[in-house]
């Protein structure tokens, strides 16, 4: 009996040990499923958007990946330089390595396979002298007409014409639209029909580029040695993403410096310094050759100050002969792209006005035709958006990926103006990134690979591949701070083939060569455009701005370059290894985050109060609520001023789902004046589109944090703002300092003590000398504030630096 009931403990004991085995399995494999964004969003459902805000994950939970770091970078230890450049790339901040594997590797990008792909007609064999068009018969019912929509630039809508079969509307491509040109078109149509079973078919068909009856093409280039330029930008790419999710591209780059070119190359720059994590500054910078940092700072969701420059550029090519081609895949009719860098965008004005405003600005701009970018419109409406920016996980026309067609034109384009000997200006902007899981620009591999191949086979081409900024949305960005490091670190291939490379020169090439590890910006890539110009030749020694060359990277850059030499726009970071030092974010650094806080309240107000609905008090754009500050970094730019860069968190809207949303904000502190601190720029760095539904017309959508539930209500009283503290991470006091008017309020460091005053109805009647010298807020109005004084703050920095109280600090301030 003993035994028995020894073996029946014993298995029971087994059994039990099994099943709480399972149940940890189970819980680990619940655990350690990590929730991606949703590809597909559209900005009418206020609830998706809530949702995606909402999935935002903190921490990795799956222990897959390791995290040693790949290598990015195209040459081998052997082939680089023994040259010690002054800037070495920032070391990966630990564990995100792993984060990248967990995000980017394995994981499949969507596919056009939701819709059917119908191709009725095709070039299948593109002979630029005699382009041929061949048609199925097979696809659509006879028994109803076909129909071809041309695009028309006047009308701003595709006008179409009907067909009695699809043999009738082939014989018009191939004799009206390929073979005489005599109907002009914008290198596109489209053509639709019913199928056999009752289904709607439309194509989108890609044709070679004509030109205008107004353009005398010559037998010869201005210059016999003229070379093209083609320009690829990818919006919102590292330089690590591409080398991340491109890798058929990559390998392709490879294979062309090993196999294929001798003495031509890929060129890859690996210290390519971001000016500005915006599209706009970084095409004033490449085009317009100018750092643009106007004094007041403008939202992405306004106009811009300026249109871009493109003329600067452009300009110099057309007067040597070259025709300019500018495509990109938005949509002019909405609020994004080139008519926004135009400033051409009024969407009060009647259709016909804007069609006008549109059409005068490119032709300011220098640019001769947008040709298939008016197909965006077509192809975004058929997605069911008006932009890419947080959806769909693919953009599609007929089963294929919009950036196909845009590419496809691209090698029209180029080949066609070679085959005429006109020399030729192509630019083509992909947004496909500028979206939330950082893989939808894996679509975009294969195509990128060929196109590759295709532009190493152009002798007289320089291509470049390149991109503005890394991405500000997603998981990446909000599990790691190597992501900020990464939006400053952008692309740049530089692809120039052997005849393209005997044109140029030995000694260009090799200054291509050793530019290839030096820091560099979008401004000297604006020189080098200019450099391969016969013009640029009356610049040469002449002094440029920040040290640039007059002919770009096609003269050495110097090894001694650092961030102090590239006028990048705050708020940035410099991508160069201690330029920057980390600091403990303790709270000798809170006053920095209050100031910045403050700074940024009272920019809510007085936008808001100098709008049309003047209002007490904050309306739906809330005051925000500092929770946390983190990642601090510090800058000495001279002896008594420094640069603060630090994460600061502050509370979510109650609707949105999640708790914090993060800013970037730089502070300026200089011991020596009377205002000490100025906020020198800010980003915010968790998404805040979704806001727009809820935000005041009037205010910086960058500072909205809003009731996404009850719309455009305002958020709390007056006295309820200047009663509740504007920051969380340590005690407030509030005490009446007259009639219930004026408030001290009080908090207490360890290393310091912030007072301010608090008027909310007369807050303008404070003496500026009281608010200069006793605010650390920096400048909100529901607390009195316009900065500290210099010397007062210096006086306390010493004194926590020889570890006083911050007592002395307040006796200083208040002398």
């Amino acid at each position: 009996m003993y035994r028995r009931g020894g073996r029946r403990r014993a298995w029971c004991l087994l059994l039990c040990c099994t099943f709480l085995s399972l149940v940890c399995l189970q819980f680990f494999l619940n655990e350690v499923s990590t929730p991606i964004l949703p590809g597909h969003v559209y900005k009418k459902d206020r609830a998706i958007y809530k949702s995606n805000l909402s999935r935002v994950s903190t921490r990795l939970k799956t222990p897959q990946y390791d995290d040693t770091c790949p290598v990015f970078r195209l040459q081998s230890d052997k082939e680089r330089p023994q040259e010690q450049a002054a800037c070495r790339r920032i070391d990966f901040v630990p564990g995100s390595c792993r984060i990248m594997k967990e995000l980017f590797a394995d994981k499949r990008a969507a596919n056009c396979s939701f819709q059917l792909s119908n191709v009725i007609c095709e070039i299948k064999n593109y002979d630029p002298e005699k382009p041929q068009m061949t048609c199925r018969h097979d696809l659509c019912n006879e028994l109803f007409s076909v129909a071809i929509g041309l695009y028309s630039e006047d009308m701003g809508v595709n006008q179409w014409k009907k067909f009695k079969s699809t043999v009738e509307a082939m014989v018009f491509i191939n004799q009206e639209l390929l073979t005489d040109w005599r109907t002009y078109h914008h290198g596109y149509c489209f053509i639709r029909c019913l199928s056999r079973d009752g289904r709607k078919i439309s194509q989108l068909l890609i044709l070679p580029p004509v030109l205008r009856a107004d353009v005398n093409s010559p037998n010869k280039p201005a210059n016999e040695h003229a070379l093209n330029v083609n320009i690829l930008l990818l919006d919102s790419v590292s330089r690590h993403h591409f080398y991340r999710v491109l890798p058929k591209t990559i390998a392709t780059f490879i294979k062309l410096n090993t196999n294929v070119f001798k003495t031509g190359q890929v060129f890859d720059f690996e210290l390519v310094q971001g000016l500005k994590s915006r599209t706009f500054e970084s095409l004033q910078a490449l085009f317009g050759g100018e750092s643009f940092s106007p004094h007041k700072p403008f939202s992405s969701f306004v106009l811009p100050p300026k249109s871009v420059d493109f003329n600067k550029t452009f300009g110099h090519f057309k007067k040597c002969g070259y025709e300019v081609l500018y495509l990109e895949d938005m949509c002019w009719k909405w609020e994004w792209g080139l008519v926004k860098e135009l400033r051409a965008l009024n969407k009060k004005a009647t259709f016909s006005k804007r069609i006008k405003l549109f059409l005068e600005a490119i032709k300011r701009s220098g640019i001769d035709r947008v040709d298939v970018s008016y197909s965006s419109c077509d192809i975004l409406q058929e997605n069911g958006v008006k932009d890419m920016f947080h959806g769909p996980a693919a953009v599609c026309y007929n089963g294929i990926h919009q950036h196909t067609y845009l590419l496809q034109y691209i090698k029209y384009f180029i080949t066609r103006f070679s085959f005429l000997q006109k020399p030729l200006f192509s630019f083509l902007m992909l947004d496909t990134n500028h979206e939330d899981t950082g893989l939808r620009l894996k679509q975009v591999d294969e195509d990128l690979a060929k196109h590759v191949s295709f532009l190493s086979d152009q002798p007289n081409t320089v291509s470049f591949i390149l991109s503005d900024h890394g991405n500000n949305y997603g998981q990446f960005v909000s599990m790691t701070t190597e992501s900020q490091v990464e939006v400053f670190h952008t692309a740049l291939f530089m692809i120039v083939p052997d005849t393209a490379a005997v044109i140029l020169g030995e000694k260009k090439i090799q200054s291509l060569y050793a530019n290839q590890h030096r820091l560099i910006s979008l401004l000297d890539i604006h020189h080098t455009l200019q450099g391969l110009l016969p013009s640029v030749g009356a610049e040469k020694g002449k002094d440029l701005k920040y040290g640039m060359n007059a002919d770009g990277l096609l003269s050495p850059v110097s090894l001694d370059r650092t961030c102090n030499s590239i006028p990048r726009i705050p708020p940035s970071f410099c991508i160069c290894q201690d330029f920057e030092k980390p600091a403990v974010s303790d709270s000798s650094f809170a006053l920095y985050a209050e100031f910045a806080l403050g700074r940024m309240n009272h920019e809510i107000l007085q936008q808001q109060r100098t709008g049309k609905n003047s209002h007490k008090g904050y309306k739906a754009c809330q005051r925000l609520i500092g929770v946390r500050f983190e990642n601090v970094k510090i800058h000495e730019e001279h002896k008594n001023e420094t640069i603060v860069k630090l994460d600061l968190y502050v509370k979510a809207s109650e609707s949105a789902g999640h708790y914090e949303e993060k800013y970037l904000v730089v502070i300026d502190f200089r011991s020596q004046v009377d205002t000490a601190m100025t906020l020198v720029g800010f980003d915010r760095l968790t998404p805040y589109s979704p806001y727009e539904v809820c935000a005041d017309n009037d205010v910086d959508l960058r500072l909205c944090i809003c009731d996404l539930e009850n719309g455009h209500e305002a958020s709390t009283s007056v006295w309820k703002n200047v009663l509740t503290s504007s920051i969380t991470w340590t005690d407030t006091n509030f005490s009446s300092i007259h009639e219930s008017c004026l408030y001290l309020i009080k908090r207490q460091y360890t290393s310091g003590i912030v007072l301010a005053v608090a008027a909310p109805e007369r807050v303008e009647e404070i003496s500026e000398e009281t608010e200069r010298h006793v605010d650390a807020q920096g400048g909100d109005p529901s607390v009195s504030g316009a900065g500290i004084g210099g010397r007062e703050l210096g006086a306390g920095l010493e004194d926590r630096a020889q570890g006083h109280t911050g007592t002395r600090w307040v006796e200083e301030s208040q002398k």
